[in-house]
């Protein structure tokens, strides 16, 4: 009954701001709204709302998805699998890359990319890290699993006394 009046409410707005035959589309529900003078004096009527298929993904859901044990076991999880490209440790490269991929209903991980790149090798480690990642705890909506979209930035950087070292030695030569 409240998702109704919402979605009415959002029709009136539609429908005064677009005029009449605006069709409201959200990621996961389509709203038809016409204008039906006849049934309501505002000229405004809701038709149709749609469930999502099983094969949408949420952004936004009531429960995120999870990673075994939570974000604790999250961080150190990645502490413990990234192997710091030896290149970029030579080079001193730097850099946090966030990696998007989808938590599944049968809580695997699937549609893994880098979303904003630092460098290749650390590119392709945060790739393979988040792809070796056990199952997580699937999100939900209206208390059923739901694939949904996961953003996670996975930041690469060196100790500073390491970079300390490295300066101190350049200085001295």
């Amino acid at each position: 009954m409240k998702r109704t009046a919402l979605f009415f409410a959002l029709g009136l707005i539609m429908a005064s701001v677009v005029g009449v035959n605006a069709q409201v589309i959200d990621d996961h529900f389509d709203v038809a709204v016409i204008s039906d003078a006849e049934h309501d004096p505002r000229g405004v009527e809701i038709l149709e709302v749609t469930e999502p298929d099983e094969n949408s993904i949420f952004q936004v859901v009531e429960t995120q998805p999870e990673f075994p044990g939570g974000m604790a076991e999250l961080m150190k999880y990645l502490q413990k699998n990234i192997r710091y490209p030896k290149v970029c440790k030579e080079q001193r490269v730097q850099g946090r890359v966030i990696v998007q991929f989808v938590v599944n209903t049968d809580s695997t991980i699937s549609d893994v990319n880098v979303i904003k790149p630092v460098n290749p090798y650390l590119d392709q480690e945060a790739l393979r890290v988040v792809k070796a990642m056990p199952k997580w705890n699937p999100g939900t909506q209206r208390g059923k699993p739901v694939r949904v979209r996961f953003t996670l930035p996975v930041t690469f950087r060196l100790p500073a006394d390491t970079v300390k070292v490295d300066a101190v030695s350049a200085d001295k030569q």
